[in-house]
């Protein structure tokens, strides 16, 4: 265990500082700055069309529905406890190098998303596959990559869906609720849904995030507007600590350089899942006529999750100056920050969102597992993997996050640095999607991706063989 927390702590630090904000910005380069420079197109075609159909699209799932599922699993306890975790552990500075990471993770999502998109395959049964598993072997002709990566985002997803439950069950039982029971109701809750697959979460995804991201955001204003005679302080102070290494005052007098950076790269990750790759599996589902058509949800997913809901966050536990109070622990802050400002009314926003929050992510863990899944060792691997994940979460509920985080930050690290690296060798594949689509955009909405058209022509075709023998 030592082992692993000194090797998760150094990686954490500059290496993925430079893999994640440097690979981050060299994709935004090569771009020409896109993620950034047509924010406002992207945000009117995203977030924007959420219910508008694509002609030509006759798939199964829309894009906003492909991405509330993505949504679902980035909007978690990273948002909540994840972004109290890297104020108590780095300091306010910490929060600048969140938004480096979020900052990065646009451009980052953007290009893994479209690399899924380009590379997603038709699977015996009609639908729509996709993710690293499937475009790390393809786009670099490295076929181990894809099962090597498989078998770490296994790794990740084995303790982030417990982490997820267990933070769920540390809010419960800090209001005096039993462990167990909590554990065991939210795992049935989980079973209610993942045993539906892929089609169930997304129905799920579909309703639940926007309920959720606006009752959470709408509450971190509220705290915020109640508190903003101290607002340019709380900016200030982010500033002021994130580059000299410390902490503002009390017990988090110790906070390092290294500690704000490990923090706040770490848990803006942990949120947005930026690098990671595996959110790509639910994005490749989407009925879309172009694959930067779905890219361009990845920025929005990063935009959303990072420099919206964590940001809220992160001002509210520093207006309310909360984070400075002593026997408030990282598990309890954010919950502390809005009863401050709004009472009980608070506490129960935080965990109502928190809930929420963390049962939708494990979930689309779960399934992102089974998916992964399938593709290594076949359809049986999805049925039995899901029950033994299932069961995690239960012990993940009983154990809580703090036990499990530093396992989910050494697996994530792996599973990063693999789809870091291929989608850095590959991406002059996105760069010239982009280009072919951002040429002429409205063709897009009424023309299919000619490669998708020939794949669907050739699936049914040979439908029709078999069919025919």
């Amino acid at each position: 265990m030592e082992a692993i927390l000194t090797f998760t702590n150094w990686i954490w630090g500059i290496p993925m500082l430079i893999l994640l904000v440097g690979g981050g910005c060299f994709l935004a380069v090569r771009l020409n700055m896109l993620p950034y420079r047509k924010l406002p197109f992207i945000l009117t075609h995203t977030i924007g069309k959420s219910f508008t159909k694509i002609e030509g699209s006759d798939g199964q799932f829309s894009g906003w529905q492909a991405a509330s599922g993505a949504l679902a699993s980035t909007l978690g306890a990273g948002n909540i406890v994840g972004t109290a975790m890297a104020i108590a552990f780095g300091g306010p500075g910490s929060v600048f190098w969140l938004w480096i990471a979020g900052l990065a993770a646009c451009a980052v999502k953007y290009t893994e998303v479209t690399t899924a998109m380009l590379y997603r395959e038709i699977d015996q049964k009609g639908n729509w596959v996709g993710g690293p598993q499937y475009y790390l072997g393809n786009a670099t002709g490295w076929k181990w990559t894809g099962e090597l990566y498989t078998i770490l985002c296994l790794f990740a997803l084995f303790f982030a869906a417990s982490a997820q439950i267990g933070s769920g069950v540390d809010h419960l039982v800090a209001l005096g609720a039993n462990r167990t029971l909590s554990a065991l109701i939210l795992t049935l809750f989980c079973i209610a849904v993942v045993v539906g697959g892929m089609r169930n979460l997304l129905a799920v995804s579909e309703k639940i995030v926007p309920f959720m991201s606006i009752l959470y955001v709408g509450g971190a204003l509220l705290v915020i507007l109640l508190n903003i005679e101290n607002f340019p302080h709380a900016f200030y102070s982010i500033f002021r600590y994130a580059f000299t290494g410390k902490a503002a005052v009390g017990g988090f007098a110790g906070a390092t350089l290294a500690a704000c950076i490990r923090w706040g790269i770490c848990r803006g990750v942990y949120s947005n899942d930026a690098g990671t790759g595996y959110t790509t599996m639910v994005h490749t589902v989407a009925a879309v006529n172009h694959p930067v058509q779905q890219g361009m949800w990845g920025v929005f997913e990063a935009f959303f999750d990072t420099l919206v809901v964590c940001n809220l966050t992160c001002f509210a536990i520093l207006c309310t100056g909360i984070w400075t109070s002593p026997g408030v622990t990282a598990s309890t802050m954010t919950a502390a920050a809005f009863s401050s400002a709004i009472g009980t009314a608070g506490s129960w926003i935080v965990s109502i969102a928190l809930l929420l929050f963390t049962f939708t992510t494990a979930c689309a863990q779960i399934e992102f597992s089974c998916v992964a899944l399938v593709k290594l060792i076949g359809q049986k691997g999805k049925t039995y993997g899901r029950w033994v994940l299932l069961f995690m979460t239960f012990i993940g509920g009983m154990m809580g996050i703090e036990t499990m985080i530093n396992y989910v930050d050494f697996g994530t690290a792996l599973m990063t640095t693999i789809n870091m690296v291929c989608i850095l060798l590959c991406h002059q594949h996105v760069v010239k999607a982009s280009k072919e689509y951002f040429a002429d955009p409205e063709k897009w909405e009424h023309m299919k991706w000619p490669k998708w058209e020939a794949m669907e022509r050739s699936f049914h075709q040979n439908q029709s063989s078999e069919n025919k023998q």
